[in-house]
């Protein structure tokens, strides 16, 4: 069995970046709360929980005075002027990239424009970038658009969700066109989730099988899982090595691949795993 694990793999900067934060901070002290995932990945959230981070429903329930750790998905400014009123320590893990599209809504409105967000509404870092805007709009996908036309307004301003597919971003645009009068597009893909999906296009149409191993809760580690997917039918989505079925070892070639909340050393766990079938 030959096994191919993609170029672009392991965390990106943003994940990165959040865990090393997270990391620092609980060396120093204790009492850090956060009441989001820092990632959404379950062996990195087990790992932050032993570091001593305290995981609470909502903002009301940690302590006043104490740490929030706000994940790197972002939150809305609401969540920042309750933690305020708290007097919490405020430690901000939003990845720079969504940190961006934040200041672009809230430019989009000054200028008069609506923002419409696409994105998957359930996803924390669509509901982040919704709550600071005051009337924005999410549309997942060229279905829910056209289900809610009637509320678009003439005048757009349109981002997406970082972890989008271009090609779901650019059919929703395409249908706007068609709708509004006036579109202000500013394409907020992260170029990192870009080279993962055009990556894993070219490995899918390479192997006979393709592994995604990440969360199931990460949206573009399920976006990979999709597009892998709608190219190669022998696509499987784990979480950890031990989902791996012996039946896959009849498999001449294997992809792996992973989301950028995924630690390249699960990948290599995963890669070893195939090779004891």
């Amino acid at each position: 069995m030959k096994i191919y694990i993609s170029q672009y793999s392991g965390f990106c900067v943003g994940v990165e970046r959040a865990i090393k934060i997270a990391r620092e901070y609980t060396k120093k002290y204790k009492n850090i709360y956060i009441i989001e995932d820092v990632v959404h990945n379950q062996q990195v959230s087990e790992e932050l929980r032993r570091w001593g981070i305290k995981k609470v429903k909502k903002i009301e329930e940690i302590p006043q005075g104490k740490f929030f750790l706000i994940n790197a998905h972002g939150v809305g400014k609401e969540t920042y002027q309750k933690a305020k009123r708290r007097n919490l320590k405020i430690i901000d893990t939003t990845c720079p990239i969504v940190k961006n599209i934040h200041k672009e809504v809230i430019n989009l409105e000054r200028e008069g424009y609506t923002v419409v967000i696409i994105g998957d509404k359930n996803h924390a870092e669509t509901k982040g970038i919704l709550k600071n805007t005051k009337r924005g709009i999410v549309i997942e996908n060229v279905e829910n658009l056209r289900r809610i036309k009637e509320r678009i307004p003439p005048k757009i301003g349109c981002v997406s969700q970082s972890t989008q597919a271009i090609e779901n971003v650019v059919s929703v645009v395409c249908e706007l066109t068609k709708i509004a009068q006036e579109i202000k597009f500013i394409k907020t893909i992260c170029r990192e989730i870009e080279k993962r999906q055009q990556e894993i296009k070219k490995l899918s149409k390479k192997v006979e099988a393709v592994i995604i191993v990440g969360s199931r809760k990460s949206a573009n580690t399920t976006r990979l899982f999709n597009i892998a997917r709608s190219i190669n039918p022998h696509t499987f989505f784990v979480e950890t090595p031990q989902e791996i079925k012996n039946k896959w070892k009849k498999f001449k070639s294997i992809g792996i691949a992973g989301g950028t909340s995924t630690p390249l050393s699960l990948l290599k766990k995963t890669e070893e795993k195939l090779n004891d079938l």
